[in-house]
């Protein structure tokens, strides 16, 4: 091959090689907007739940930020835990943009709880429990935060959403287990000629609005009607769970392994 000819060679590889190395850090700049969207998204989310501390749009901010982007938009509904934000980053071929969406999932996509042959479900998606009766009837059942809690019979939404402002006196002994207001859903059931009435408690800000409930709304057994989280006054995940002859979330005085089985038997 002539001199002149492998210079022309050499001239087109790299006259080639320059906008396909182009190409490949755009599409690295595409990705990179891409996942910081993602992890700012559930970062303003799970702050809007009360699973993080600080303000969701400012952590939102902090994360894109750390991902050498820059978050453009956020846009929040605290009573949904949901965030949606629009993020960009810098690419050799201009800013490239990407979006993002968090926050819990419609109860249709969510596994429902598994009801026994007297119509009655285990409240928690986790099996067993963290402590056994305890002012009153009331049982703490496992559950991971951030994980379904279930209509334990088919009934009606009596309440939901916060049951208190200040911390009770366990809380003032021990101020690091306060985590703002309980959350709480109590729902009443016919059952048997009886009325009674269930709740969770300790969950996560939102989650009961998410699935679209509130006073009047009809639940089935094994219907997510609550995530799982971390509100009022608790030193861990799990749901504070009653079963009573009264609207209340407090004292029960129902033993409910009567009705959902025992923890060892699921």
């Amino acid at each position: 091959m002539s001199a002149p000819a492998t210079l022309v060679c050499a001239a087109a590889a790299i006259c080639l090689g320059v906008p396909i190395i182009a190409a490949s850090s755009h599409l690295e700049a595409s990705h990179r907007a891409a996942g910081a969207a993602d992890a700012a998204a559930l970062a303003a989310a799970d702050s809007a739940a009360g699973f993080l501390a600080g303000d969701p749009c400012d952590l939102a901010g902090a994360v894109t930020s750390a991902m050498s982007s820059e978050l453009v938009s956020c846009e929040l509904d605290p009573a949904l835990a949901d965030a949606r934000v629009k993020v960009v980053a810098d690419g050799p071929l201009g800013a490239v943009a990407a979006s993002a969406h968090a926050g819990p999932p419609p109860s249709s996509a969510m596994p429902g709880g598994a009801v026994g042959a007297n119509g009655w479900a285990w409240p928690s998606s986790e099996p067993g429990i963290t402590q056994g009766f305890h002012d009153g009837y009331s049982i703490d059942l496992r559950a991971v935060e951030g994980s379904p809690l279930y209509a334990p019979y088919d009934g009606v939404v009596v309440a939901a959403g916060t049951d208190s402002d200040g911390p009770p006196e366990k809380c003032v002994a021990e101020p690091s287990w306060w985590h703002g207001p309980n959350h709480t859903i109590i729902i009443r059931h016919s059952y048997r000629g009886e009325v009674l009435f269930s709740s969770h408690n300790h969950v996560a800000p939102g989650s009961t609005d998410a699935f679209g409930l509130s006073p009047g709304t009809a639940v089935r057994a094994g219907q997510p009607v609550a995530l799982a989280g971390m509100s009022g006054c608790t030193s861990g995940p799990h749901s504070h769970f009653t079963l009573s002859t009264t609207p209340s979330n407090a004292f029960p005085d129902v033993n409910p392994y009567l009705y959902i089985g025992g923890p060892e038997i699921r």
